[in-house]
């Protein structure tokens, strides 16, 4: 079985990682962005697709300090 990951602002398609007795099985790679509220889950391959998935919704990311 196969389970892809989807970047909301590209479109670029990557296998998902699977987590060996992880808590829900298939995750995105390590590397991507995701965030959910209400209108569904969104996933970006880089900052540029964040920014584009932003503009697309018309929501603005957050930026925290590490």
């Amino acid at each position: 079985m196969v389970a892809e990951f989807v970047c909301d602002g590209c479109g670029k398609r990557v296998p998902a990682v699977r987590w060996p007795g992880g808590a829900g099985g298939w995750h995105k790679p390590n590397s991507w962005f995701q965030r959910e509220d209400d209108d569904g889950i969104q996933d970006a391959c880089s900052r540029e697709c964040i920014d584009k998935i932003a503009e697309k919704s018309g929501k603005t990311s957050v930026v925290l300090p590490i």
